[in-house]
């Protein structure tokens, strides 16, 4: 009798997970909202080998078009700010692909809660760049899945 109690135990714990309904109290759920869509995306710095870092002013409604150190070199590295959740991204200089090379969380409010990405572009060229176009897009995640963009004037 036992062994057959026991056998029963089992099959109800294995007929409960698949189904998934393990009941659990309500202690031990702490439910999340969804993730947030993209609402924000846009330069924060520029850095070159010529110009050094240029953080990018934002101001209100205010938002500089284009660099105002004069860049350039064999090298380019752009930080965008998206705030959201995107799915898919790019970007490029000049019509060239840059490559994304890092991604860093952003908490906004130390809820410790992830609310954007801090991503770095960067672009090579051995034979160097003076100047040039800057633009770059960001995919929403989830609902409404807004594309955001970017476009800005490296000098």
């Amino acid at each position: 009798m036992k062994k057959m109690k026991k056998l029963l135990s089992i099959m109800l714990l294995g007929a409960l997970l698949i189904a998934n309904v393990i009941p659990v109290s309500a202690a031990e759920v702490q439910p999340l909202a969804a993730a947030p869509a993209l609402t924000q995306f846009y330069v924060n710095s520029v850095t070159s080998e010529k110009g050094g870092t240029e953080i990018i002013e934002r101001s209100g409604s205010f938002a500089q078009v284009g660099t105002m150190l004069d860049h350039g070199g064999t090298w380019l590295e752009v930080v965008t700010t998206e705030i959201g959740y995107a799915k898919t991204r790019s970007a490029t200089f000049n019509n060239v692909n840059m490559t994304l090379v890092s991604k860093e969380a952003i908490d906004i409010d130390n809820d410790r809660i992830i609310d954007g990405w801090l991503c770095v572009w960067r672009y090579e060229n051995s034979y160097g760049f003076e100047a040039g176009t800057f633009k770059a897009s960001s995919k929403s995640a989830n609902s409404p899945w807004n594309t955001m963009s970017t476009t800005f004037y490296i000098h």
